[in-house]
């Protein structure tokens, strides 16, 4: 037969789709240092960005900018690590941190913000903040 299935191939349960390929999986995306990407990205899991995302981008998990990596979008994720550059507009539904080398230029909303000392950050920023155990609004 010229195409076999060989025992451990991918099935339609989700099982590997070659020998090692458990090391990777389905919920984590990475784009190159040398991958430019425009238009509309949606992921279901986490992203890591070497490269440059210009557009927009819908995640269902964690968004990390490594440093090199330049957003110019329109972001809504789970959280975000930025630790390249990064402009446009940013709504984390947990948390944004901005680690010592990341220069961030636009609209930021989240309930948590982690600032790092030596980051830049310019703009308009809304740190909703979350609900203390024990209380049962923001207000002081």
């Amino acid at each position: 037969m010229l195409f076999r299935k060989r025992n451990g191939a991918h099935t339609t349960d989700g099982g590997p789709l070659l020998p090692g390929a458990g090391l990777f999986t389905a919920s984590r995306t990475v784009i190159g240092a040398h991958t430019r990407i425009r238009g509309t990205l949606r992921a279901a899991g986490s992203l890591v960005l070497l490269g440059t995302l210009e557009g927009q981008a819908i995640i269902k998990g964690r968004l990390t900018v490594a440093p090199g990596g330049r957003l110019e979008a329109e972001v809504e994720a789970q959280s975000v690590s930025l630790a390249g550059q990064g402009r446009g507009s940013l709504r984390a539904d947990e948390r944004v941190v901005l680690t010592a080398s990341a220069v961030y230029d636009g609209d930021l909303s989240t309930p948590i913000l982690e600032v790092h000392p030596g980051s830049i950050l310019c703009g308009r920023t809304r740190v909703a903040g979350v609900v203390a155990p024990g209380r049962t609004t923001l207000s002081h």
